[in-house]
């Protein structure tokens, strides 16, 4: 065999650590993440309509806007009708964008999905990018104090 190819076995090590990983993944999975995954699959092989919110700072930005078109309304300087009966539509609109984008926020928020990326996996593994000199003292004394 010659020198520079790697030995048969070593690819077999490394084919069975990734099928493991793999197993191990799908085993890990939640009921709910292998049904979204599958009427997301439906979705595609159907050419269905997926509906998804903007991210939360959007939806702020958006509902800040329609909420100043709103109060702009509502000073007077356009004495046309329809827009006075406007107004008020554009304000529920504007409130409701505003809620959608806290409840989005926190959604967001609790399920760990801060980054958009969730928990950064690497093999398999989930990596932190925490300290390599351990916890600091600050942290120590928080972990004291609740107890932990």
């Amino acid at each position: 065999m010659p020198p520079n190819n790697p030995p048969p076995d070593r690819f077999q090590r490394e084919i069975d650590d990734i099928i493991r990983l793999a197993e191990r993944r799908l085993e890990k999975q939640s009921f709910s993440n292998r049904m979204r995954r599958s009427t997301r699959r439906l979705g595609g092989a159907v050419g269905g309509f997926g509906l998804r919110l903007p991210p939360a700072e959007t939806l702020g930005g958006l509902g800040l806007a329609f909420l100043m078109v709103s109060w702009f309304l509502t000073l007077g300087l356009v004495p046309i009708g329809i827009v006075l009966r406007l107004q008020p539509w554009i304000a529920g609109i504007g409130i409701v964008l505003l809620v959608l984008a806290i409840l989005a926020s926190i959604m967001r928020s609790r399920s760990g999905n801060s980054g958009g990326a969730g928990a950064k996996m690497w093999r398999g593994e989930r990596i932190s990018y925490g300290s390599p000199y351990g916890e600091s003292f600050l942290n120590r004394l928080r972990r004291m104090l609740r107890g932990r």
